[in-house]
């Protein structure tokens, strides 16, 4: 397969996600979202509590209409042409399965993300805000986008089906996030022992940000477990990539 050819199948894939008006409504979308940082301002300046809060997903809608593009794009495209048996007409392009596999990941995952990494540092550089607190909450953001595009991912290799691989992912993502969240507020609260963190804190790593924000001398203990949590976002991203792909590898279609 020559280099021309892996671009003529990447364009084809690439227009399949993002034909009109798709492009013109998410990135105007996504910057017009950043509205909530300025919108938690207070007495003149950003507290640093109110950048942590205005960068939650949920409400920032530009992380969460990443993940939303990138359900979109796993379910409801590639998991689609999957179910429909539609994928075969791909794979009898001038393409290796494997090639084939890591186009869709880029144009389903790697382009909402980068949509996302660009207006982020975008808004923040016009505010002059980019620091060590909003970079460490971007790199929050990676982690977890990735982790939650791989649950995703795996669950629609998995089931083969759009309603199922939905339901499962939001169920799994959504009780992760809230259950993780609620755990580590009250491990956080009643601040006796931290070393519970190191388990949970991979679940949500927000309330420990949101908690040194407010307090940092009463609660810079729980940075390293932050960063644990980060890591452990990571590793579980890339097993569970890895595992959709070996699974996609050997599916037969």
């Amino acid at each position: 397969m020559t280099s021309s050819e892996s671009f003529q199948v990447f364009k084809i894939l690439f227009k399949e996600r993002y034909k009109d008006p798709t492009l013109q409504m998410i990135l105007p979308t996504m910057l017009v979202g950043y509205i909530f940082i300025p919108s938690f301002l207070i007495r003149e300046d950003f507290l640093n509590y109110a950048l942590v809060l205005a960068n939650i997903p949920v409400i920032s809608i530009p992380e969460t209409v990443a993940v939303a593009l990138a359900l979109r794009n796993i379910i409801f495209v590639f998991g689609d042409h999957m179910n429909s048996g539609s994928i075969v007409s791909f794979l009898m392009m001038p393409v290796k399965r494997r090639a084939f596999f890591f186009m869709s990941y880029f144009n389903d995952v790697v382009i909402p993300y980068l949509m996302w990494l660009a207006t982020y540092f975008w808004y923040l550089y016009e505010l002059s805000l980019i620091n060590n607190l909003t970079m460490f909450m971007g790199l929050i953001y990676t982690a977890g986008y990735f982790f939650s595009t791989s649950v995703i991912l795996f669950y629609t290799v998995l089931l083969r089906t759009n309603g199922a691989a939905t339901l499962a992912s939001m169920f799994t993502l959504g009780s992760i996030f809230i259950i993780g969240g609620i755990g580590n507020y009250e491990i956080i609260i009643g601040g006796i022992n931290y070393n519970s963190l190191s388990i949970t804190s991979f679940m949500n790593v927000y309330p420990l940000i949101l908690a040194y924000s407010i307090n940092p001398s009463t609660y810079f203990t729980v940075i390293p477990y932050a960063i644990t949590g980060v890591e452990v976002d990571v590793v579980l991203a890339l097993v569970l990539f890895l595992i959709s792909y070996l699974k996609f590898r050997v599916m037969e279609f």
